[in-house]
């Protein structure tokens, strides 16, 4: 069985991460040292060389499929690539408990301009194929590290997601936000949860609940399982611009913004942020 990391634990846990990604060491150096290949392609990110990395880790792991370190390198490689700042948008998670912002919000301050939505899905695939990655209870330190990572870039997608499909940054139109783009959140909104879980989290984490609010609002709304794109839409733009979005002009099942506040839902949808996010 794998021991539930305490609140405290997870604190310093993601503390850790972050300061080992200000020194530009997110992954061997701070977990635990491969082989030479692993070393050369750690060497490559330290340097912010991410397309040799990627080389790199990607020949590391043909040669041992079983090398967890070399996954994690190319996942930091991708993320690296994709312009997106580890380190600010970590901080941003951590601060969304005491941030007055809705999450949407305070996640778009601290994504940059020009971030590659496309390089942080390879980050993320990259992590997915980790042999053991899925396991629902983690004893491998260096496999834990690596899920906990893999949730991580999870949760940054599924806001990332809203923030660049509805091109909050430059024109802002909610229905630029596409289904497969609602769709992929969604399914990062299932799975991070069990990524974190499996990698020694306590399911009631205060910081875990801030992530299901996305989940755990929406999907009541509709028969359906999970939500609809429109209803993905709605709350991106009630987040984002919650003085000015009407959400009636993308679906008729939301009202207005104050139907999707979380801080006045039902106790079923309350219910819902303690318990593992699941379809």
């Amino acid at each position: 069985m794998n021991i539930k990391k305490t609140k405290g634990e997870v604190t310093m846990k993601l503390k850790n991460t972050i300061l080992c990604v200000a020194m530009g060491l997110l992954t061997v150096h701070c977990a635990s040292q491969g082989d030479s290949a692993t070393e050369d392609a750690q060497f490559a990110l330290d340097q912010g060389d991410f397309d040799s990395a990627i080389e790199l880790a990607t020949t590391a792991i043909a040669d041992d499929p079983d090398n967890i370190s070399a996954y994690r390198i190319l996942g930091s490689a991708y993320l690296g690539r994709s312009n997106i700042d580890f380190l600010d948008v970590l901080e941003g998670i951590l601060d969304l408990d005491e941030d007055t912002a809705e999450n949407f919000a305070a996640i778009a301050d601290v994504l940059p301009d020009d971030g590659d939505l496309d390089d942080l899905r390879l980050a993320i695939e990259s992590l997915e194929t980790a042999p053991g990655i899925d396991a629902a209870s983690i004893t491998d330190e260096t496999l834990a590290d690596t899920a906990f990572d893999l949730a991580l870039m999870q949760t940054i997608e599924h806001y990332a997601l809203g923030v660049y499909g509805s091109n909050f940054k430059t024109t802002f139109d909610v229905t630029g936000i596409t289904d497969a783009q609602a769709t992929q959140a969604q399914s990062d909104l299932v799975d991070f949860d069990n990524f974190f879980i499996g990698s020694g989290v306590a399911s009631d984490e205060d910081f875990l609940d801030e992530i299901r609010q996305t989940f755990c609002i929406l999907e009541p709304i509709t028969a359906a399982e999970g939500f609809t794109t429109a209803e993905f839409q709605a709350l991106v733009g009630c987040q984002l611009e919650p003085d000015t979005f009407d959400p009636t002009t993308v679906t008729a099942d939301i009202a207005n913004c104050a139907a999707l506040d979380p801080d006045s839902q039902t106790a079923g949808v309350e219910a819902c942020y303690g318990d593992d996010t699941a379809l």
